[in-house]
């Protein structure tokens, strides 16, 4: 009788642990794996939202990683995935460069790997299955186009200061080129500075401040920042000033972020161009889409517009971001 009773108490044991592994995946669940490159700005943490709200929508468990804005975090973030054989990795890539092994292990799991935001230079684009976020040069391109419409008329030089995001990030890189392709055969635009603040509105305070100091801003005309963090730092600084933003200077933001936007009714900037973060419900009716044996297309861009002093900035509603 005491053998079958500590029999017993062995089962129970046995039964207990196994009942204590809530990360453990179950039967027909779905996990997706998403490496986040940071939360350098209000439109990031906007998108890691907008991704965490689809998936729960979506009935999808999400382990999440934060990059902390370095790709070695991201790097182990997945190797991380792929050891806990998740279904999907979604990844924002901090860089363009430099995915080449991670992936390859990814794909040697069998673990297809979706991009969210950016896009990577990589020479085998088998290694992911699609890119879900927004058209960096083509927001370049209508920042650009503003500018055209803005001076139109004008015969004067104009000067511009560009404010770059990240380096080597796609967003960065297509922006400027979409800038560029704009204006290129309009001989009056002319960029004389190009300094990078990395996304950040410290860095872009930082880098006015720098130009300012450095009498960089005398005959500038225009700055095209990349993003709205970065914007209202340049903002903030100008303030400090006896240039006026938005009046003595023309400013040209990305994101349309909701403080932009109250600069921009304020007169105080002239234009942003809309960068979408809400990424997640067609990240997932993708993942969807994919792990039932569909056919994906390369990329899926989001829709986007302008909102400028041209526009009925009565109409614009709460951006949400």
């Amino acid at each position: 009788m005491k053998k079958y009773f500590w029999l017993f108490i062995m089962v129970g044991m046995i039964s207990g642990l196994s009942s204590c592994t809530p990360d453990e995946k179950q039967e027909n669940e779905v996990v997706i794996g998403f490496s986040q490159l940071g939360n350098e700005s209000t439109w990031r943490e906007r998108n890691t939202a907008s991704i965490k709200e689809a998936a729960k929508k979506a009935n999808y468990k999400l382990l999440f990683a934060n990059g902390q804005q370095k790709q070695s975090k991201q790097i182990k973030d997945i190797r991380s995935f792929i050891a806990s054989r998740v279904d999907v990795i979604v990844l924002s890539p901090i860089v363009e460069t430099g995915w080449e092994n991670v992936l390859t292990e990814a794909r040697d799991a069998g673990i297809p790997v979706i991009l969210n935001d950016r896009d990577i230079q990589i020479e085998d684009t088998s290694l992911y299955q699609t890119l879900v976020g927004t058209d960096s040069t083509a927001q370049g391109r209508k920042a650009g186009d503003f500018l055209k419409k803005k001076f139109e008329g004008t015969s004067e030089q104009i000067q511009i200061v560009e404010i770059t995001g990240t380096p080597g990030s796609s967003s960065t890189e297509n922006r400027s080129l979409g800038f560029r392709d704009s204006l290129n055969m309009e001989k009056r635009f002319e960029i004389v500075e190009s300094q990078n603040a990395d996304y950040m509105l410290s860095k872009g305070k930082q880098a006015m401040e720098k130009l300012y100091q450095q009498k960089q801003l005398t005959n500038v005309d225009v700055i095209f920042s990349h993003n709205d963090d970065m914007t209202l730092g340049i903002v903030e600084f100008l303030e400090t000033t006896s240039i006026k933003p938005g009046k003595d200077v023309t400013i040209v933001s990305v994101d349309a972020q909701q403080e932009a936007i109250h600069l921009l009714k304020a007169g105080k900037i002239n234009c942003t161009v809309e960068c979408n973060p809400n990424t997640g419900p067609k990240l997932m009716s993708t993942i969807t889409h994919l792990l039932n044996g569909g056919k994906l297309e390369p990329c899926y861009y989001l829709q986007e517009q302008v909102f400028s002093e041209f526009s009925n900035l009565s109409a614009i509603p709460e951006r949400g971001y």
